[in-house]
């Protein structure tokens, strides 16, 4: 049990103080790159778009399902078809975030191949799709498409720091802890219960193991961050690193969510396209590395790293506070009441999704039921009104109570 307890507190180690980086640049992105100045240059058609939406892709932190109501609301906007599919292959595959939480897991190699990756699946995908993609489908129908709005601007720095500490720290951790501590277990786990020597027969054949996860990655849902622990797991127990590329490419670009709607809003062939190029723009860049001497260079950066400093502690437990805060823990101190809350803004299910998470970071609210129809969410629990109004207010829901 010790040493189970020792792989875990390892693996957080090891990837906190980097993603905590990392979450204070999205924060800092988030208030200089407002999303209205993303949208105006990735709408309408031709090259240039498909290339802004792939660099545009690289750096953002957006998990494969929260980026899909955002390429949605690009194709309403003009956006073309080959810049949305662009958008939608270059940014769940990695992100500021992940980049630097990759560069101190793997190593600083491993993390500009994987923003190669998601630059090149997302330029390739945008140009096929517009070359070879087929007719374009009809144009989409006038309903509301609801993504985040960019918050009001503060002249003040104090105003402009709160906003991108509340984004990087709050909005992005809360959205992907989950599966960022899914990740940290699992890696933990298979560091301490697989054999050194798992990949040394049949599942050390590079064909094999690419397909394998290939396999694993595409239907099944993973965070660019929260897969890097068992990317790690599995390359010290001897997986190759192009074959882990393959898994850590592969797995945040696709799930089952993302298929679906690359085949209903554009058609087969697209998703055909879309999911031929992460595969096989994967499976390129995997035989590169492990037919050079990529795979040496990688292998030493993730061995060399012994020990674990002060600061890496510090940040692992910072870490973990800041993952468990705003959870919804009982209260005994007051009495639960049943609460109505109306807010005019909400227009559809992605609007009651953002409403439930601002209300579930509001300590002692429980059963949040959203009433899209009548705009309405009722809650229970131990909190009082004000704090509720004022988190769906900060979240860019206002509300009036009711009753």
């Amino acid at each position: 049990m010790t040493g189970l307890l020792l792989a875990l507190w390892t693996t957080a180690t090891q990837i906190a103080p980097y993603l905590l980086l990392g979450l204070a640049v999205a924060g800092a992105m988030h208030v200089l790159v407002p999303s209205s100045t993303i949208r105006r240059h990735l709408s309408g058609a031709g090259w240039l778009p498909i290339l802004k939406a792939a660099l545009a892709g690289v750096p953002l932190p957006l998990c494969s399902c929260g980026v899909i109501p955002v390429a949605e609301h690009l194709r309403r906007e003009g956006a073309g078809r080959g810049a949305t599919l662009s958008f939608l292959a270059s940014t769940p595959s990695t992100g500021v975030d992940s980049i630097l939480a990759t560069s101190g897991l793997l190593g600083p190699v491993f993390a500009v191949v994987r923003m190669a990756y998601a630059f090149a699946a997302g330029l390739l995908a945008g140009v096929l799709t517009e070359s070879v993609g087929g007719p374009a489908p009809a144009a989409a129908p006038s309903a509301i498409v609801c993504v985040p709005s960019d918050e009001p601007t503060s002249a003040s720095w104090s105003g402009a720091l709160g906003r991108a500490m509340r984004h990087g720290f709050e909005d992005v951790l809360f959205g992907m802890r989950s599966w960022l501590w899914i990740g940290i277990v699992a890696g933990g786990l298979l560091s301490w219960a697989l054999p050194a020597d798992l990949f040394a027969g049949a599942l050390g054949n590079p064909v094999l193991s690419y397909l394998a996860m290939a396999a694993i990655g595409v239907p099944l849902y993973v965070c660019a961050t929260g897969s890097l622990p068992i990317a790690a797991a599995l390359l010290a127990k001897g997986l190759s690193p192009g074959a882990t590329l393959v898994f850590l490419a592969v797995g945040p670009a696709t799930n089952t969510a993302t298929i679906g709607f690359v085949a209903k809003s554009f058609g087969k062939r697209v998703l055909a396209i879309y999911l031929g190029v992460l595969v096989g723009v994967a499976f390129a860049l995997g035989a590169v590395i492990d037919l050079t001497g990529l795979q040496a260079v990688i292998r030493k950066a993730v061995s060399c790293h012994t020990g674990i400093a002060w600061w890496e502690h510090a940040s692992a437990v910072l870490l973990l506070f800041l993952s468990l805060r705003h959870l919804p823990l009982p209260s005994f101190r007051k009495k639960a009441v049943s609460m109505k809350i109306s807010v005019p803004s909400i227009s559809c299910g992605n609007c009651a999704r953002h409403v439930t998470k601002a209300l579930e970071m509001v300590p002692g609210i429980t059963d949040i039921a959203v009433d899209v129809g009548a705009k309405t969410v009722s809650f229970s629990g131990a909190s009082d009104a004000a704090a509720a109004l004022a988190a769906l207010e900060r979240d860019g829901y206002p509300g009036v109570l009711l009753g």
